[in-house]
This record gives C-alpha cells, sequence and structure tokens, in this order.
C-alpha cells in the first residue's frame, strides 16, 4: 500500500458516516424545544432551583443534571439551557412590568402563565430534585462536538496503517490536542461568563457603597443636629434655674413685704390708740397746753412717717408683681 493510500485509509477510518447521529452539530446550531419539552424545562428549573446556589461551577452541574432528566444532554448545550432560561425570564419581566406608556397583554404570550407560576414559586413541588451526583464525563455534554466514538474499535487498524511511521504518531497528538482545545474553549466560555457575573456584582458592590457613604453622612448630620437640640436642651435647663431662683427671691421678698405690713399695720394700731389718747387729754382741765403741742407734733411726725413706709411697701409690692 503506498503512503497516499494509507492516508486515504485513515481518514476513511476515523471519519464518522454523516448519517450518524453521533456526528457533529453545526456550533451555531440551537436545539429548538417541543412545546412539551419547554413545559418540562420550565417545571424542572424551577422545581430545582436550590442547585442553583451562585458558586463556582454549580449552574454548570445543575443544568447538565436538569438536560440529563430529560435526555436533551447531546442536543443542548449547558450555556444554551442557560441563556434559554434567561431569554425566558427576560420575556416574562418584559410582559410583568412593561415599560412606562407602553401597554402589552401578557396573555398573547404562550408562556406567561407559565413563566408567572415558576417565578411566583407555585412550581417548586412540581419536579423532582435530580441528582448531580451521576453526571457522566465531559463529553458526554457537548452537543456541537462529535462523541470520541470508535476510537478503541479503529486502533488495531489504525497502529497497521501507521506502524513505524512516526509521522502518524503526531498527527495522533496533534488530534489530541484539538481535543485538548475544544475543552479549553469551553472553559473559556465558562471563564467569560463567571468574569461578567464578577462584573456586575463588583458593580452592585460599588453602588451598595456609594449608597453606604451616602447614608453615613445623613447619619453624622443627624447626630450634629441632635447634638444641637442636646446644647439647647441644656441651655433651656440653665434657663429654668435661674428663672426658678429669681421666683423664689420674689417670693422671699413678698414675705419680708407681708411681715413688714404687718408690724406697719401694729405701729398704725399704736399712733391710733396715742392719737385717741391725746383727744381724750386735750379735753382735760389738768392738760397742759405746751406739752399738749408737743404731744400732737410727734404724733402727728410718727403719722407721717407710716404713711411714707406705706406708700414705699405699695411701690415694693408692686414691683414684685411684675415678675
Amino acid at each position: 500500500m503506498k503512503l497516499s493510500d494509507m492516508d486515504h485509509a485513515l481518514y476513511v477510518v476515523q471519519t464518522p458516516p454523516e448519517d450518524n447521529d453521533d456526528g457533529p452539530l453545526n456550533p451555531e446550531y440551537t436545539y429548538k424545544l417541543s412545546e412539551a419539552e419547554l413545559v418540562k424545562f420550565v417545571r424542572l428549573r424551577a422545581a430545582n432551583d436550590v442547585l442553583f446556589t451562585g458558586k463556582r461551577n454549580t449552574s454548570v452541574i445543575a443544568w447538565r443534571a436538569i438536560l440529563k432528566e430529560m435526555g436533551i444532554q447531546r442536543k443542548m448545550s449547558t450555556s444554551q439551557a442557560r441563556k434559554k432560561w434567561e431569554n425566558l425570564k427576560k420575556k416574562y419581566k418584559e410582559m410583568k412590568n412593561p415599560p412606562p406608556g407602553v401597554t402589552v397583554n401578557p396573555t398573547n404570550w404562550q408562556w406567561f402563565s407559565l413563566m408567572d407560576d415558576a417565578m411566583e414559586g407555585r412550581l417548586n413541588d412540581s419536579e423532582a430534585i435530580v441528582s448531580t451526583s451521576s453526571l457522566g464525563d465531559d463529553h458526554e455534554y457537548r452537543p456541537d462536538k462529535p462523541r470520541k466514538r470508535g476510537r478503541d474499535s479503529y486502533r488495531s487498524e489504525i497502529d497497521f496503517l501507521i506502524e513505524g511511521d512516526e509521522s502518524r504518531l503526531s498527527g495522533d497528538t496533534s488530534r489530541g490536542r484539538g481535543d485538548m482545545g475544544s475543552d479549553g474553549d469551553e472553559m473559556e466560555q465558562e471563564r467569560a461568563l463567571l468574569d461578567s457575573d464578577r462584573a456586575a456584582l463588583e458593580s452592585e458592590r460599588m453602588v451598595l457603597e456609594r449608597e453606604k457613604m451616602v447614608l453615613d453622612r445623613e447619619r453624622a448630620g443627624l447626630e450634629r443636629e441632635l447634638a444641637a437640640l442636646d446644647r439647647d436642651r441644656a441651655s433651656l435647663e440653665r434657663e429654668k434655674a435661674a428663672v426658678e431662683r429669681d421666683r423664689a427671691a420674689v417670693e422671699h421678698a413678698r414675705a419680708q413685704l407681708e411681715k413688714e405690713r404687718a408690724e406697719m399695720d401694729k405701729e398704725r394700731a399704736k399712733l391710733e390708740r396715742n392719737r385717741g389718747a391725746l383727744e381724750r387729754q386735750r379735753g382735760g382741765d389738768l392738760y397742759d397746753s405746751l406739752g399738749e403741742s408737743e404731744k400732737s407734733a410727734e404724733a402727728e411726725m410718727e403719722v407721717a412717717s407710716i404713711e411714707r413706709r406705706q406708700k414705699f411697701l405699695d411701690l415694693f409690692e408692686k414691683l414684685i408683681e411684675t415678675f
């Protein structure tokens, strides 16, 4: 066999037939779910929401379990399933809460009722929790890549054709690298999704930090206002204490006034008694006219003094009443 014939035989052995179900799919191909499959897809996603914890690779594992439960793990990838779910949620939100000024009828969308039940938690118990313990190898979940089928069955013929040909060994190495490259592409896609999620979380964290700064400023302003209120309260307490002291002083002065007024009343009564005695003595025969005039002048002076004290006490009492 010539070398060209060996190359042709190797190509025929390693290339799967075009009508084989396990052949490669177009990378742009997206599996279209039937109506029954879409209903089961939504119900399984809602019932297994606990598997999507947000931790690293948990969504990939959960989607693999759901796709395997539906039996379409070779038809739809985890990234396509995730995108399908996100599109359904986006459409549901647009129908549920349209933009201001836009009127929509949610019933016009066939899957609105199903998605409303899913988003509101009414489908949480509609399906069983799928198992993530026995998901198999990674190559079972690559709908856009051919299965590595028939490699062992063709190995003896390949080894015979390329026996002693080191160039064919390098070809096997290149094919292994191609498989590794496909794995790397899928990992890069997953990494890109994780990076986008991380960027979204970082933006949310920055928004929360800004809101925290605003709240801190408002709290500082409230604390300053509270301190000002405390100072005003302390000032009012001091003024109240001063007013109480002034009131006590006024009460003391009023008591003194009452005491002096009582003493003045006593002196006035005494003066009246003296005046009556003088009047009686003025009518007597033995009353000395000179002595009488002196006593009368003294009595008049006492009366004038008492009247002056009375006026002073009246003025002082009016002054106290003004407080």
